[in-house]
């Protein structure tokens, strides 16, 4: 069974253009995790600030 793993994974990304855009995808795809968890994080912490800021600017 290892071997057949190893001949898919060779077949899917074996050439060094396929292992770029896989890497380049999973680079993008984690980097909006990041972001939207930094985005979250500041929601959480700073939320009431934000809302009470936003108000007072709106009148």
């Amino acid at each position: 069974m290892p071997g057949l793993l190893e001949r898919k994974a060779k077949k899917w990304f074996g050439t060094p253009e396929k292992k770029a855009r896989l890497l380049q995808w999973l680079v993008y795809v984690s980097n909006l995790y990041v972001m939207l968890g930094v985005f979250v994080l500041i929601w959480v912490l700073y939320g009431e600030h934000l809302i009470e800021l936003w108000n007072r600017l709106s009148r």
